[in-house]
């Protein structure tokens, strides 16, 4: 392998989902941490930063954003698992090659990551979420053959990356503790950037005002979040201004028509039909005056690693109640930085409603204490620094990997 010429800036090819759109609001967190991360990378003169993302819709097969340059691999329309190998990994493999990286940095456990360790470069691979628990959702039932398939193939395709990686960057202990033995490679611990405009909110919080932020999917227990403010409107009797103008605002893209049914009955079910609003995929303008106005952030997941949600939510000093599932606990404090509840405890999750919109002292000490913490945990320009002495450490090793062969 040839090493880079110091007199250039690195050449980093980060290889996953990400916006076909940048003025929208990002589909997943995956598309949200790479979108920051590029961003951040490219602002520094030893950088030159591309994007290589297989995408369903591109409008163009390369774009330059700022200084980022952004090249889409266009995504056959057929079920992800079977255009993994047939087209996705062989088309960005091909796309990666040609930019002639330095370094290949793959986000997920996904055609991504395949395509960048299939590249023949020097590598390193951010795992998001736990594939083999969120996987278990694909099968319905016990009899659901289709289901059945998809989880097998999901299983099979982290597998392999968590083989084939020599270096990975891991968002969270959690991870660690999560993966135990199947995680060989070398580890570099670096939480997820989030966006420099969310530190920037002014907080004008509307009381009673709460969001969701994330996509309608049966993992993100959302039915649950519904039926705890059907607790909160039937048992709480006062003046409240909180409970007059109390409201629930989901703002996500629904990806499962059956868990949205399941929130919208559950709404007719408490009569929260003048309460709860389902936003659908809202604009990044939108979403950032959502986090503005709400007076609580609510997350009721059934598996979550690192949820971009809640990084956000800190960096605008927006308090959090949340599940107490996967790595929320090393993000957040219970009873100081946060109220937690156990997944599906609609009960506990309802007392926390009221004790948070109720205690204004309770509700400032956290909106100043999580401020400070995401300065220092989830800045871009933090986070981007760490990464690039990680991808300089990856460079050296396999240059020294190089020349001990020849």
């Amino acid at each position: 392998m040839v090493q880079p010429d110091s007199g250039r800036p690195l050449r980093v090819a980060l290889v996953s989902d990400y916006p076909v759109d940048e003025q929208t609001t990002p589909e997943n967190g995956v598309q949200s941490v790479t979108k920051n991360l590029a961003h951040a990378l490219a602002a520094r003169p030893d950088i030159e930063c591309h994007v290589v993302a297989a995408m369903s819709d591109p409008t163009s097969t390369y774009r330059q954003v700022g200084a980022v340059h952004v090249h889409y691999v266009r995504r056959l329309s057929l079920p992800r698992l079977i255009t993994l190998r047939l087209s996705d990994a062989p088309r960005l493999i091909s796309v990666i090659r040609s930019i002639k990286p330095d370094v290949v940095h793959g986000q997920g456990q996904d055609r991504h990551a395949l395509g960048a360790l299939g590249s023949g470069f020097p590598t390193v691979i951010t795992p998001h979420g736990v594939l083999f628990i969120e996987g278990r959702l694909l099968q319905k039932t016990r009899w659901d053959a289709i289901g059945a398939v998809k989880r097998r193939g999901v299983l099979t395709m982290e597998r392999e990356v968590f083989h084939r990686s020599q270096d990975m960057i891991i968002i969270s202990r959690y991870l660690t503790q999560t993966y135990g033995s199947m995680l060989t490679a070398r580890t570099h611990f670096i939480e997820n950037p989030i966006g420099e405009e969310y530190f920037g909110i002014s907080r004008t919080p509307e009381p009673g005002r709460m969001l969701f932020v994330g996509t309608l999917v049966p993992r993100k227990g959302v039915p649950d979040l519904v039926r705890a403010i059907g607790r909160v409107v039937s048992e709480v009797a006062g003046d409240e201004p909180w409970l007059q103008r109390l409201q629930f605002r989901i703002a996500g893209a629904a990806l499962d028509p059956a868990n949205e049914l399941e929130i919208r009955r559950a709404v007719a079910e408490y009569g929260l039909q003048q309460r709860v609003h389902i936003l659908g995929a809202i604009s990044h303008q939108q979403l950032l005056d959502e986090y503005a106005r709400a007076q609580v952030l609510l997350m009721g997941s059934r598996e979550e690693t690192t949820p971009q949600a809640i990084a956000q939510a800190m960096a605008c000093g927006l308090p959090v109640i949340a599940s107490r599932v996967g790595g929320i606990p090393e993000m957040v404090e219970d009873g100081r930085t946060a109220l937690l509840f156990g997944y599906g405890d609609t009960v506990t999750c309802a007392a926390h409603i009221r004790r948070m919109l109720n205690d204004d002292a309770f509700r400032g000490d956290i909106e100043h204490a999580v401020r400070d913490q995401a300065q220092r945990r989830f800045s871009p320009k933090s986070v981007a620094e760490k990464t690039v002495s990680v991808y300089r450490e990856v460079i050296e090793r396999n240059g020294r990997i190089e020349n001990g062969r020849s």
